[in-house]
């Protein structure tokens, strides 16, 4: 693959349009993205595709960019002990999971925020 084509394929999401959902949906994808925290850094690549692959999913996620209040950097580095951005913290009942990079971050956004496609009874019995 030519590198044009890795950077379109990695860029796809950017000419695609907003996620829809329906109203139960997307009140479950909010409670979800609540308890999610985006570290980055306004000026790396990856970070700003995630960013926008965040718009893409039509959820809204807390951002903590380093470059803007180095008390994040800090707090990244003490729980994680590197400052690898674009970085997930979610926060679950059995305390913080930290999600680093962004094939990692954007596997784990995919899992929970794309919606799965809905199988027609019909098509099943093919």
């Amino acid at each position: 693959m030519s590198w044009y084509q890795k950077i379109l394929a990695s860029c796809s999401f950017l000419l695609s349009h907003p996620v829809t959902r329906t109203n139960k949906e997307q009140q479950r994808a909010d409670r979800l993205a609540a308890a999610i925290t985006l570290y980055d850094h306004s000026t790396c690549p990856s970070s700003i595709r995630i960013r926008q692959y965040i718009k893409t999913l039509n959820i809204s996620i807390t951002v903590k960019n380093l470059k803007r209040c180095h008390v994040y950097e800090k707090e990244l580095l003490a729980d994680t002990g590197s400052v690898i951005v674009p970085c997930l913290k979610v926060e679950t009942s059995k305390g913080s999971r930290w999600i680093q990079g962004y094939d990692l971050v954007k596997d784990y956004l995919d899992q929970k925020f794309v919606p799965k496609p809905k199988i027609n009874v019909l098509d099943k019995a093919l």
